[in-house]
Parts: C-alpha cells; structure tokens; sequence
C-alpha cells in the first residue's frame, strides 16, 4: 500500500513528491497525458517586486530565501540544470517611481531584493526606459519542463511514477484507505491544475481560471537579464526568448490567439524599440483562485482525500515553501497558514464539514 497517490506531475505533483520521498514516504505520481500542463507552457519566472505599482510579493521574505535554496539542491538530486538567477530589470514607469525606489532601496525590507537601481536609460537593448529602473536580486527563471522531465525519470527508476487517465468515479473509498483499480493508499493529494475544478470532491473551491498566452522571438542582441514592465522578455535556453503573458479570464480553449498575440506585440512596442521575429506561439490555462492564494488542505468531508493546487502564475515562487509547509502538516500535523488553508472555504462546501 502507498502513503500518498498524487495526481499530476506538474510543478506543483513533482516538488511535493520530493518532499515525500525525502521524508521516507512511500508515493506513487499518476500523471494525465494529453491533459492541460499549464507547468509545461510557463515562463517559470520567479520575481519578488510584481505589479504596475511594483509592489513587494506576498509573502517574499519566506518564500524567496526558501526557493534560492531549494531549487539548486534539487537540480544537484536529480542531475540536472534549470535554475537560472539571471535577475530582472524593471523600468520605472515614471519619475515617480523612480523617486520611490531611489527612497527604498536603502530600506532593511528590500535591500535583499535589489541588486541597484538606474536614473535614467541602461545601454544594453532600445528599451522604452527614460527614467531608469531596478534592477532586481533573488530573481530569475526556472526551466519547468526540464525540472519535469528530469523528476519523471527519477520517480520512474523509484517505481513512483504512472501516465494514465484518472477517473474519479474508479476511486473507491474503504474505512482506512483509498484505492484505484488495483492501488490502494492511505492518501490521496489533487495536484492536477485546472482539471481539480471539475473534480467531484473540490468543485466547490472558487477556482478563477486564467488563460495566458507567450511567444517565442529572436533578436539581434540576446539579453542577458530579464526585462519586465507590462510583459516580460526572458533570454531562455537554446536561444529562444521568450515574451508574455497575458491575462484572460473569458476564453473558449487553450489554444493561441491571433488576440493573445496582438496583445503582446502592442506591449512589447512599449518596451522594446528593436525588431523582432515571431518564431512560435503558446498557451495554457493557470489555476488561479478567486483571492490569489493557494489550495491547500483536507477535504472537509473525507480525512483521505487532499489538494495542493491553486498556485496560478506564482507557482515557481509559492511551491517550494508551501510543499514544506503542506509536508510537515501532513507528517507532523503541523498547522497549515490560514490564508492557504481551503477550511477558509468549507462553509462553501455543499454538506455541512464533519466534526
């Protein structure tokens, strides 16, 4: 019998399953091919200063300091490379903010995060950057399907890993544990994205979905930092850069859009002064929740049953600590944060929690 049966290996699926693993659990990952791998399609852009107003990222003194060391000793257990802290620039949007950050950068709260500041334009690329920008520490990006790949083939030579459908109605419940087709667990956890909002046991949870679309272009001159003001250009590996993304709540599937992509080029003119070429087009959809924070918790009517999701566009920043938090909740019964708990939520459920 398994401890844990986790359903989906995107980020979120594979972080967990190593914090599992290394706490001696017993895991099997089942993995849904052909499904919605939002992890697949992200930019995996990790940033403690985010928004127009560039504002200071929920939680960034825990979770920055847990993920600059969480990611590279992953990458050292599973033999691999896809942690880059190249860092991110960010123009200020007007003197205003130049006046602010010139102010703050000096301030204990966000010294950590800020490499240095410019007053007026850097010289790298033509960029739309009169008044300067910040430059940004504990910044970067993660090669999310290269972290993949690389945790399937490590759970597959554990024997921790399946690719198979999962269908709801096969999971059987029994009075000390679950089981599907000839798997019994003592637990099960719903890592699987957007597909737990059409789940029968987690419907109920406000799931906000968000589409997002990115494209890949080549340019004379590679960056060699990420630029971010309204979207992001990001010097990826093997030469693609890539730029993104955007934000649709309203959409009929999850392919890209001539929309999505105009979208981007019109943002991009207010960034970038240099040409371009399109060299392909993506989309996927995010689990983001209606009060942007994550899924995580026991199903208020079933102490088996588990869900770990709801990281939308922050999930390279959010999963590492939330994966140790949720672990030592699950192992330890340490409490979870309340603003991550789905018991924030139980009085949406349609019968009455069990005491």
């Amino acid at each position: 019998m398994y401890d844990y049966l986790i359903i989906g290996h995107g980020l979120a699926g594979a972080i967990l399953s190593q914090r599992l693993l290394k706490k001696g659990q017993k895991i099997l990952v089942l993995d849904q091919p052909d499904q919605n791998h939002s992890s697949a399609v992200a930019a995996g852009i990790f940033n403690p200063i985010t928004g127009r107003k560039m504002f200071k990222t929920w939680k960034a003194d825990q979770l920055f300091p847990e993920l600059v060391n969480f990611y590279p000793k992953l990458e050292e257990h599973l033999g691999s490379n896809f942690f880059h802290a190249i860092g991110v620039y960010r123009p200020y949007f007007a003197i205003d903010d130049q006046n602010d950050w010139e102010a703050k950068k000096s301030d204990e709260k966000f010294k950590a995060y800020i490499d240095k500041t410019s007053t007026s334009n850097i010289d790298t690329h033509q960029l739309h950057d009169p008044f300067g920008g910040l430059f940004l520490n504990q910044a970067g990006y993660v090669n999310i399907v290269k972290l993949l790949d690389a945790n399937k083939k490590y759970l597959i030579d554990k024997g921790s890993y399946q690719e198979t459908m999962f269908y709801e109605q096969d999971l059987k419940s029994h009075s000390d544990h679950l089981s599907f087709g000839d798997l019994k667990f003592k637990k099960i956890i719903f890592c699987n994205g957007i597909l737990a909002h059409q789940s029968e046991w987690f419907h109920w949870l406000p799931f906000h979905p968000v589409k997002g679309e990115i494209m890949d272009i080549e340019m004379d001159q590679r960056p060699t930092t990420i630029y971010n003001r309204g979207v992001f250009i990001l010097p990826f590996e093997n030469q693609r850069i890539k730029v993104g993304s955007t934000y649709k709540h309203q959409f009929d599937n999850m392919q890209p859009t001539e929309a999505g992509q105009n979208e981007l080029k019109e943002k991009l003119s207010g960034l970038l002064n240099e040409t371009y070429q399109i060299k392909g087009r993506r989309a996927g959809i995010r689990p983001a929740t209606k009060d942007r924070r994550p899924f995580i918790g026991k199903h208020p009517d079933n102490e088996h049953i588990y869900i770990f999701n709801g990281f939308g566009s922050k999930g390279v920043s959010l999963i590492p600590e939330c994966s140790k938090l949720f672990t030592a909740h699950l192992l330890e019964g340490e409490a979870l944060d309340a603003e991550m708990d789905i018991s924030r939520y139980y009085s949406h459920y349609p019968t009455k929690p069990k005491n």
